[in-house]
């Protein structure tokens, strides 16, 4: 048994049982005066890199331009898609959807919102100079057409039954301000219920309510994203009355928190193979890796029981493609020893496990504690951890290209709730594959081409057996978000990792 395994076992002793206030410093927490009547302010780990909504992917982004920006169609709350800039929407032919848009809307540049700034949003994020992170949500987007004012066509490049789902996660920009020096950083602009105010790099960015927005106006007049690195930190800002909401609250600060707000996420943990590189290229030998991490263990202490082991696979029950027959690998670190043998590596062999520090909740203790178990089966580990904004860009880089990742550790959202949703992580050609499978690939192109849910699921759960026998990652648990927040924010947190401020409000001031 590793010895960094024999301390989880022993249990973990939590830096949360300390409370601290008044702590002030760059990236540290806001002074009360910063947070007044009407006000939220909300903490998060890492700082945007950019707030153009359709470059950047990650969640620190999102939450400021999930607030600026909107999209055609939303889920709501149970995940069904629903109307937002479009009010409905229909499938013309197998490459064409037709979406009549929501009349009497203009962006926060004055700019009407129409057919023409659909077009400009839809062609400027498929554009292959654009080198977006949004690349899964736009797959199988050949163009968009202008019918009239109000009406537009969006063509495929095949038969493409997530379109619509696409549609939920690709931002409408307007061509005057996404075209103007500054988009993204000084210049902010779309139709949501919130403006863009200001942004103090390395501290926070501050939006206001817009008062000329089309649908009903939030409670909340004020809203600032405060950059807060350190959990504790947050944390303690959360219990003198600083901050209102603390994203990814690690599991032993959870009975600190004034509130708990707690949801089974759409995310799912991995540690991805680059299976172009020699010593990962045997399936047994990422089997292998799968038996020798305990999942359980984990869950059980990093977690403390807010995550769970996954069935081998990025979805969850009642997700489209979920394999009920697929289920997470046994801990058998013996057996795994027999597989790394018959692969010809009795005695193991030299890896590198990359993580970003600070991005995800408990992230870097789980890469350590899986270091340490793929010791005990004769494989060494070297943990390699970056800065979010390195990790992100390099992390992307493909398993084929110099520089690619040898194991990287991640989370995977599935706000799809359907298994075509990380088809550019799996696929020969994915744009951030280091896995390459034929018969995955002709699975998952069938999936992306089939109209009929029925026979998708099936498609999808057969792809799942596949990547079950022949694994690209280790597969490790279904997140829970754990949130912190004040006692008077009212809100209720949804599965799909989306943050609308418009749905919370204060019970009073």
């Amino acid at each position: 048994m590793g010895s960094l395994r024999a301390r989880q076992l022993i249990g973990f002793i939590g830096s949360g049982a300390i409370v601290m206030s008044g702590l002030t410093a760059c990236g540290g927490s806001p002074s009360k005066a910063d947070k007044g009547p009407g006000a939220l302010v909300a903490a998060v780990s890492t700082e945007p890199s950019t707030l153009d909504p359709q470059l950047s992917n990650d969640r620190s982004t999102r939450i400021v331009t999930d607030n600026v920006f909107e999209t055609l169609l939303v889920r709501d709350v149970k995940a069904a898609i629903q109307p937002k800039l479009a009010t409905a929407y229909e499938r013309v032919d197998d490459t064409t959807w037709r979406l009549t848009l929501r009349s009497g809307v203009t962006f926060q540049d004055g700019s009407p919102f129409d057919a023409d700034s659909v077009v400009y949003s839809i062609e400027r994020i498929i554009d292959p100079d654009y080198e977006t992170q949004r690349t899964s949500y736009i797959e199988g987007i050949a163009g968009a057409l202008k019918v009239d004012e109000l009406t537009v066509d969006i063509k495929t490049d095949g038969k493409n039954p997530i379109l619509p789902a696409e549609l939920t996660s690709i931002p409408m920009v307007s061509e005057k301000s996404a075209s103007a020096k500054g988009f993204g950083q000084s210049v902010v602009v779309g139709t949501g219920p919130y403006r863009f105010s200001k942004w103090d790099h390395g501290q926070d960015i501050q939006l206001t309510r817009y008062d000329g927005y089309w649908g009903s106006d939030p409670s909340i007049e004020r809203f600032t994203v405060r950059v807060i690195a350190d959990s504790q930190t947050a944390l303690s800002a959360l219990q003198a009355g600083e901050v209102d909401l603390v994203f990814d609250l690690l599991p032993e600060q959870a009975q600190l928190a004034p509130q708990v707000k707690e949801i089974k996420a759409s995310d799912f943990s991995y540690a991805a193979f680059n299976t172009y590189k020699k010593e990962l290229s045997d399936p047994r030998v990422r089997v292998a890796m799968n038996l020798a991490v305990d999942k359980e263990l984990i869950a059980k202490t990093s977690y403390q029981g807010h995550a769970t082991p996954n069935a081998a696979q990025n979805l969850g029950e009642g997700m489209i493609g979920f394999n009920s027959a697929v289920s997470a690998f046994p801990y058998d670190p013996e057996q795994a020893k027999k597989l790394l043998a018959e692969a010809g590596y009795p005695d193991g062999f030299d890896i590198q496990l990359n993580v970003p520090i600070g991005r995800y909740s408990k992230g870097e203790e789980t890469v350590e504690l899986i270091a340490d178990e793929l010791k005990d089966i004769g494989i060494r580990a070297e943990v390699v951890k970056h800065e979010w904004n390195e990790y992100r860009a390099a992390g992307r880089v493909k398993g084929t290209k110099k520089g690619a990742f040898d194991i990287k550790y991640g989370w995977n959202s599935n706000e799809w709730f359907d298994a075509a949703r990380i088809e550019a992580h799996i696929t020969c050609d994915g744009d951030s594959s280091k896995y390459c499978n034929k018969d995955v690939d002709k699975l998952m192109a069938k999936g992306l081409t089939t109209f009929d849910q029925t026979e998708r699921q099936s498609i999808y759960a057969e792809a799942w057996q596949e990547l079950h026998d022949d694994p690209y990652s280790i597969y490790l648990l279904q997140q829970n978000y754990i949130y912190g927040t004040s006692s008077r924010l009212v809100w209720t947190p949804r599965p799909d990792d989306t943050y609308f401020v418009s749905t919370m409000s204060f019970t009073s001031e």
